[in-house]
C-alpha cells in the first residue's frame, strides 16, 4: 500500500486505510506467536541435533516470543492513541504519514520469514517507528500521544524553536474540526477563563488578526499599551512571553533573524477560533466592519464601499484596520469619541522588499477625507495612531498637539508626507515615533527636544538647511531616556559643523541606524553632496553605551578611518563605498556581523576572523558582496 497514493484521505480514512491493515498485520503476528513452536529443521544427510542444543533454541525461541508478545500489547496500545490523535491531525500533514512507510515494511518483512528472532528485531523497529511518529506529531502540533491528562495547556503548548511556517497553520482550516470542537475545546475555554483579567484581554487582542496571520510583536505591545492592559514595554514583554508559555501564541523567529530574539508570533486557527468566540460573546471585539455601531473594539475586513463602516459607538476604544485598502473619512469618525485609545488605520503587515516590488499595491492604503484628521484632537484619549503606509497624507494637522496622552505615532511610509507640523512637538507624553521611508520629508521641526520621554525615534531627517529655525541632533541631546534612533542624511543634507559629533553625548542610546542619501561622483572622484555640504568629511563620533550600529548606503571605503564602533555589539552595514574593514589589530568586539550589497568590499574570512575576536559563523551574513573569498 502506498501511503502517498492516500493523498488527499481525511483522518478518518486514515485510521481506515493506515492504521486497520496494520492492526490486521498485529492479529497475524499475535496468531504466530500463540501457535505451537514450529519443528525444528533438519538438512538432508544430517542426523537429528543434539538433545541440549534442541532444548536450548526451543528456549531461545520461547524468549522471544515472550518478549515479542509484551511487544505486541505495547504496540496495540500506541496504535488505539495514535487512532485518537489521526482524529486530530489534519490530513494534508501527508509527510507524518509518510512515516508509516517503514512501519509497514518492517511488519511485512517480518510476515515473509516467520521466524521469532527476526519478528522480534522487526518489531523493535516497529516500536522506534511509532516513537518516532509521536515525536513528529508532538513536534508539529504538541498533540499529547501517550494518553495522559493535563490541565488543557497540552493542546496549547508548542515547542521553543522552528514552529509551523504560516502556510501551515492557514491549510489546516476545514479538516480540524475534530480539534476545533471537540472535547479539548471544553479545556481551552477553561483556559481562557481562568487567565488574570487583563492577560486575558492581552489574549483576546488577537482574534482581529486573519487565521495564519504573522503578528509583530510591537504591534501588539502598542495596543495593550494603549488601552491599559499593561503598564509598561517590559510588562508587555513579559506578558507576550506568558502567552508563549501557555501556548496561545507560537514564536515565529525571521527566517534571516542572526539572534534569538522573537520579534513575531502566529495564532493557530483552532485557538483563533477560540478567541474569537469568546472575544465577540463578551462583546470584547467586533469582527464585522458593518456591525460596529456598539462595538468596544472594531476591526475593519477588507471590503469594498458597501462594507464601509456607517459609524462607530460613542464609547469605541479602538479602531483597527485589518483589511480595508480605501478608507472614507467622513464626520462620524471621530466626534465625540472620548474613550479612543487606539486608531490603527495604516497597514500592520510587513512585507518584504521583493514581495513590494512584485506586488506594490498589497501594502497601499489609501485614505479619502484626509481633512478629517483635524477632528482626531476631541479625541483626547488617544494613546496609539498608526497611518503607516497611507498615502495622501502631506502633513499633520495642528490639532494633533491636543492629543497630550499620545504615547504612540507611527507615520512609516507615509510617502505624500512632506511636513509634521509644530503641533508634534506638544506631544510630551510621546514614547514612539517612527518617520522611517517618508521620503519628501526635507526637516523636523524645532521642539522635538521636549519630549523628554521618547525612547524610539526612527527616519530623524538631518535638516536640508542651516537653518536654526530647524530641529538637529544637538536639540536631541536632551532626550536621556532615548534608546534607539534612526537618523536619515539626504544628499542635500546641511548639518550644523559639530551636529555628528554630538552623537557622542546620547548616553543611553543603545541602538542607532545612519542612512546617507546617494552620493553621485563626479569625474574627479568627489561628490557632489561632499562638494557642496561635506556631509562625507565631516566628523564623527558615536554613543557610549551603543550596542547595535546599522549603517545604509556608507559613503567611506575605510570603516576604521570614519569611526571606530569598538564597543558595539551588533554591526550590520548595507550598500555604500565601504572596501575595508579595518587593520588586523583594529580588533571589533561586535558579536553579530551583517554585510550586505557591498560592491567595493575586499576581505575574506579569516580576515573577518582577526578583526571579529568574538564572531561566531551563525551569527555572520555575508550576502551580495562579489569580491568578499567566502
Amino acid at each position: 500500500m502506498s501511503i502517498f497514493a492516500q493523498g488527499n484521505a481525511t483522518s478518518r480514512g486514515v485510521e481506515e486505510d493506515i492504521l486497520v491493515p496494520l492492526r490486521a498485520r498485529l492479529t497475524t503476528i499475535s496468531t504466530f506467536l500463540d501457535s505451537a513452536a514450529p519443528p525444528l529443521c533438519i538438512a538432508d544427510g544430517e542426523g537429528p541435533p543434539p538433545l541440549a542444543s534442541a532444548a536450548s533454541a526451543a528456549a531461545e525461541d520461547a524468549e522471544f516470543r515472550s518478549r515479542s508478545r509484551a511487544l505486541l500489547e505495547k504496540l496495540r496500545r500506541e496504535m488505539v492513541q495514535l487512532e485518537g490523535v489521526f482524529r486530530r491531525i489534519d490530513d494534508a500533514e501527508k509527510g507524518i504519514r509518510y512515516s508509516f512507510d517503514p512501519v509497514e515494511q518492517h511488519l511485512d518483512d517480518a510476515l515473509e520469514t516467520l521466524d521469532a528472532e527476526r519478528i522480534h528485531a522487526g518489531l523493535l523497529a516497529v516500536d522506534a517507528g511509532i516513537e518516532a511518529i509521536k515525536t513528529t506529531i508532538r513536534a508539529a502540533y504538541n498533540i499529547p500521544c501517550d494518553g495522559g491528562g493535563g490541565d488543557g495547556y497540552e493542546y496549547l503548548t508548542t515547542p521553543p524553536t522552528q514552529p509551523s511556517a504560516p502556510g501551515t497553520a492557514t491549510a489546516m482550516t476545514t479538516k480540524m474540526c475534530d480539534i476545533r470542537h471537540g472535547p479539548q475545546m471544553s479545556h481551552l475555554r477553561l483556559a481562557v477563563g481562568s487567565l488574570e483579567a487583563r492577560l486575558r484581554s492581552c489574549a483576546l487582542c488577537l482574534a482581529a488578526f486573519p487565521e495564519g496571520a504573522v503578528i509583530k510583536k510591537r504591534l501588539l505591545l502598542h495596543w495593550w499599551l494603549a488601552e491599559g492592559f499593561v503598564g509598561s514595554a517590559e510588562e508587555g514583554k513579559r506578558r507576550f512571553d506568558e502567552l508563549v508559555d501557555k501556548g496561545f501564541i507560537i514564536p515565529a523567529p525571521a527566517p534571516t533573524a542572526l539572534c534569538a530574539t522573537v520579534h513575531r508570533c502566529t495564532v493557530r486557527p483552532w485557538m483563533r477560533d477560540l478567541l474569537s468566540s469568546v472575544a465577540k460573546r463578551n462583546g470584547f471585539l467586533e469582527l464585522n466592519a458593518g456591525d460596529v455601531a456598539f462595538a468596544r473594539r472594531a476591526c475593519l475586513q477588507g471590503g469594498g464601499k458597501a462594507q464601509q463602516p456607517t459609524g462607530f459607538s460613542a464609547a469605541v476604544r479602538a479602531i483597527y484596520n485589518i483589511g480595508h485598502k480605501y478608507v472614507e473619512l467622513d464626520e462620524r469618525w471621530f466626534a465625540g469619541k472620548k474613550d479612543l485609545r487606539v486608531l490603527q488605520l495604516g497597514q500592520w503587515r510587513e512585507f518584504s522588499a521583493p514581495e513590494q516590488i512584485d506586488n506594490p499595491m498589497d501594502s497601499h492604503i489609501e485614505i479619502s477625507g484626509v481633512e478629517r484628521l483635524r477632528d482626531m484632537g476631541s479625541c483626547r484619549n488617544l494613546r496609539y495612531i498608526s497611518f503607516r503606509g497611507i498615502s495622501r497624507i502631506e502633513s499633520l494637522p495642528d490639532s494633533i498637539g491636543k492629543l497630550r496622552e499620545l504615547q504612540v505615532l507611527d507615520l512609516r511610509a507615509c510617502h505624500n508626507l512632506e511636513e509634521l507640523g509644530q503641533g508634534i512637538a506638544k506631544l510630551d507624553k510621546l514614547e514612539y515615533l517612527d518617520l522611517s521611508e517618508c521620503h519628501l520629508l526635507v526637516s523636523m521641526p524645532k521642539g522635538l527636544g521636549q519630549l523628554t520621554r521618547l525612547e524610539i525615534l526612527k527616519g530623524f531627517v538631518v535638516a536640508n538647511s542651516n537653518s536654526r529655525d530647524f530641529c538637529h541632533l544637538n536639540e536631541l541631546t536632551k532626550l536621556e531616556k532615548l534608546r534607539k534612533l534612526g537618523i536619515v542624511i539626504g544628499k542635500m543634507a546641511m548639518p550644523l559643523e559639530d551636529e555628528f559629533l554630538k552623537l557622542g553625548e546620547f548616553k543611553a542610546l543603545e541602538s542607532l541606524r545612519i542612512s546617507w542619501g546617494v552620493l553621485s561622483s563626479d569625474k574627479n572622484g568627489t561628490t557632489e553632496a561632499s562638494r557642496r555640504h561635506s556631509v562625507a568629511t565631516m566628523n564623527y563620533a558615536l554613543p557610549p553605551n551603543l550596542k547595535k550600529l546599522d549603517l545604509h548606503c556608507f559613503p567611506f571605503a575605510d570603516l576604521a578611518q570614519w569611526v571606530r564602533p569598538t564597543g558595539v555589539k551588533k554591526l550590520y552595514i548595507r550598500g555604500g563605498k565601504l572596501a575595508t574593514l579595518g587593520a588586523s589589530e583594529e580588533k571589533w568586539e561586535a558579536e553579530v556581523l551583517r554585510l550586505r550589497f557591498l560592491r567595493h568590499l575586499q576581505c575574506d574570512f579569516d580576515r573577518l576572523q582577526r578583526l571579529f575576536r568574538k564572531l561566531k559563523p551563525e551569527n555572520t551574513e555575508i550576502h551580495q558582496c562579489p569580491n568578499f573569498i567566502h
